[in-house]
């Protein structure tokens, strides 16, 4: 089996995250490529809940619809992915609280989860369940064993032992009760994976990049970024601070920059309207911030826990006045870890707000790397040397590239001024139109250094095309994978991913687009944002756009659906049929007029 997918289901409090954390410890320290995402409801109990795990021998890069094995920890999660299924699927559930249904597909595999945890506790029944699973996936116990000491290692040894006992008992009564049943997995690399989320992979990219320090309202689903960066803050000398709102928070950040620290916020949706006048502020007064911004579906509080690319148009116009900015959308963890260092870097070297798009999906899926390199992600300082700096120093002084020489307050020997008006080369504040007008056109002569910084177009697919996907953010991975499907179908597909929005990078867009056959654009949002950006950069016309705005990840089966409306190849797909007849939202038509196979 080349590719199995795990979903784990059930209610907030149930304890799914525990399992589908030490699964993903146990496959990556086995070699094995994992993607993960993660998908629930904004509420702390109840409600439902699932993560999906994919299993590979290659690395994957996007979510998928199907399911092999399901874990069902309530009867709403068989209920929920009962048209997920890929036949032949199994379905592992307590006997005692869930029950089988009628679907030819599926093998229900009954865990007396409440009969075998320790002392009648239901409280060890995950663990119960992680023996099951990794019993049903022929992973060894002892591996595990391990990772299950380190995960309630904080809990005593009491806690230890009584969920060592609980996952031996699940694993052996796979072992002796549905050995047939037993898979075998992709052969795993020769040394453990590196397993990591987009809010870590953004934590540390930021860490690397010289981050000094961190402020943040709560807002999902941008706090996993902030709470990272705050576990490990005290160790390597950063300052984190959670503001009492989004405005004292941006300009939090933007006081800590003009001493001398290196600064970022992140936020979402609705907190992201509330920094807009701190930004603005960034762009007068030449202060490097960096904001990411995770996306989620709007407006206003719309759907917190869900992914959306609704802000790119607000984020490239953001703050009254005009201004250069950097904007970032990293497609996958990787990208997002070198994304943040550069952002760093950049926001410091050009003295200008640096803005990087995520949104739930980035943020909150896992994934498997072979490793990152450090030496590509190093700190580049840019502050000048106040013993070179001339006098009187003239924070603002017009130089041929925009940027001034910056210093902090307190530099020795120098008055460092900081406004929200209009001001001269020493930053006393002007009415006079003759520096207005100089003022302006430095802030716009950093543009061109800018557009030379890296973080260019990435083209992948067939070297001829006939049809070129371009997409931002977090749809690479579906998109990728679609082109894969499409090209061994018989196509000839591209992808042309878009890190950097702005400054846009024109010439290399002109020369990717130009001349193409058919150009598509994929992202998540109703008025393909990206597709207007590029018609008014370019004077490009995309084609039909491939859209989705329900608040779910894009999949490669997804993409591929939405072609066929407005292509006219003939496929051949080597994913499921269940997900060919999938409409918008994804659900396959239920063959729950069968009977199930029960064990």
């Amino acid at each position: 089996m080349q590719d199995v997918a795990i979903t784990i289901g059930g209610a907030a409090g149930q304890g799914l995250v525990t399992i589908s954390d030490m699964l993903l410890k146990l496959l990556s320290r086995t070699g094995r490529h994992v993607f993960a995402i993660q998908d629930y409801m904004s509420r702390v109990r109840g409600g439902h809940n699932f993560m999906r795990i994919r299993i590979s021998g290659e690395r994957k890069f996007a979510n998928t619809e199907k399911t092999n094995i399901l874990v069902a920890l309530d009867q709403r999660t068989v209920v929920e992915h009962l048209e997920s299924l890929e036949d032949p699927a199994l379905v592992l559930h307590d006997t005692e609280t869930v029950g089988p249904v009628d679907a030819a597909c599926a093998t229900f595999v009954g865990i007396p989860i409440s009969a075998s945890v320790p002392d009648g506790n239901k409280v060890f029944g995950n663990s119960v369940a992680f023996g099951a699973v990794i019993s049903i996936l022929g992973l060894d116990l002892e591996p595990a064993k391990e990772i299950i000491s380190q995960h309630f290692g904080g809990k005593g040894r009491e806690a230890v032992e009584k969920n060592l006992r609980a996952a031996a008992k699940g694993y052996a009564h796979i072992k002796s009760d549905h050995a047939e049943l037993i898979l075998r997995l992709p052969d795993g690399i020769k040394k453990p994976a590196m397993l990591i989320n987009g809010a870590e992979a953004l934590g540390l990219g930021m860490i690397a990049g010289g981050l000094r320090f961190i402020s943040a309202y709560p807002m999902s689903p941008s706090t996993s970024i902030f709470n990272y960066v705050t576990r490990h803050a005290g160790k390597l000398g950063i300052l984190s601070e959670q503001a009492e709102d989004e405005i004292a928070s941006v300009n939090m950040a933007l006081g800590a920059s003009a001493a001398g620290a290196r600064a970022a916020t992140t936020t979402s949706g609705g907190g992201l309207d509330l920094m807009a006048e701190g930004i603005s502020l960034a762009g007068i007064s030449e202060t490097p911030v960096v904001i990411n911004n995770i996306q989620r579906p709007g407006p206003a509080t719309g759907q917190p826990t869900r992914t959306a690319q609704e802000d790119l148009d607000l984020v490239l116009n953001m703050g009254h006045g005009e201004f250069p900015r950097f904007v970032f959308a990293p497609g996958t963890a990787e990208e997002a870890f070198y994304t943040a260092a550069g952002a760093m870097n950049l926001a410091d070297k050009y003295q200008v707000p640096v803005f990087i798009l995520g949104d739930q999906l980035l943020v909150d899926s896992y994934t498997t790397l072979p490793g990152l390199d450090l030496e590509k992600a190093k700190y580049q300082g840019h502050l000048a040397d106040p013993a070179k700096v001339a006098r009187p120093y003239k924070r603002y002084l017009l130089t041929p590239d925009g940027v001034s020489p910056r210093l902090p307050y307190g530099a020795e020997g120098a008055r460092v001024m900081f406004d929200s008006h209009l001001h001269d080369e020493t930053g006393l504040i002007t009415e006079e139109p003759a520096m207005a007008k100089k003022m302006t056109e430095k802030r716009f002569l950093k543009l061109r250094g800018m557009s030379r910084e890296p973080f260019r177009p990435v083209r992948y697919g067939h070297k001829k095309p006939e049809m070129s996907l371009v997409c931002w953010g977090s749809t690479y991975g579906a998109v990728r994978e679609a082109v894969d499907l499409l090209n061994a179908g018989g196509a000839r597909a591209e992808m042309i991913h878009f890190n950097r929005l702005s400054p846009f990078p024109v010439r290399e867009a002109v020369a990717l687009l130009r001349g193409k056959k058919s150009v598509r654009v994929v992202e998540g949002n109703h008025s393909s944002q990206l597709g207007r950006l590029i018609a008014r950069e370019t004077s490009i016309k995309t084609g039909e756009s491939v859209l989705r705005y329900d608040g779910r990840p894009f999949t490669a089966s997804y993409v591929i659906e939405n072609l066929k409306r407005v292509g006219k190849w003939k496929l051949k797909m080597s994913f499921s049929s269940k997900a060919k007849r999938r409409g918008a939202r994804g659900a396959a038509t239920s063959a729950s007029s069968r009977p199930s196979k029960r064990r």
